[in-house]
């Protein structure tokens, strides 16, 4: 038996370069221009489909799991801040500063009077404006806690 080649030459044209639509971030906008007035043939056309990212949540949640226990699906709080190692030290150093002042330092986080511990909160917060970010004070009672616990222990 004899089997006809299977193979079958076909010539294509060329690709049409396609132009991409224009993106507002390579775009300079007049300052004096209203954006109400634009020129219809300078907007976008895929600006009824153009993506519209939710806003931002007001308030950082607090993290899952439990600071300083890393082996029990806990976390490291200075890693998971991110801030510049001083900022960190700085700010926590304050909050030391401000337990020594207002809080009994024998005992834990959980036998604290709450109004001092609220009004530790407020004066970090004070000296520190970027702790209001997170939601319920997370961060300064993260901190807190950890101090309370190693002084506690330590005077015990």
């Amino acid at each position: 038996r004899h089997f006809n080649q299977l193979t079958i030459h076909c010539k294509f044209p060329p690709e049409c370069t396609c132009t991409p639509p224009p993106l507002t971030q390579h775009r300079v906008f007049p300052c004096d221009a209203d954006s109400s007035v634009l020129d219809p043939s300078q907007t976008n056309p895929f600006a009824a489909q153009s993506f519209v990212p939710n806003p931002l949540p007001s308030k950082i949640p607090k993290l899952r799991g439990e600071v300083t226990h890393i082996s029990w699906g806990g976390y490291n709080l200075q890693m998971m801040l991110g801030w510049p190692v001083a900022d960190y030290e700085e700010t926590q150093s304050f909050i030391v500063h401000l337990a020594h002042e207002h809080l009994n330092i024998n005992k834990s986080w959980k036998r604290q009077n709450q109004l001092y511990l609220q009004f530790v909160y407020s004066e970090a917060i004070k000296c520190y404006p970027i702790l209001d970010r997170y939601h319920d004070n997370w961060v300064v009672g993260n901190m807190l806690r950890m101090f309370l616990k190693n002084s506690c222990t330590c005077n015990s």
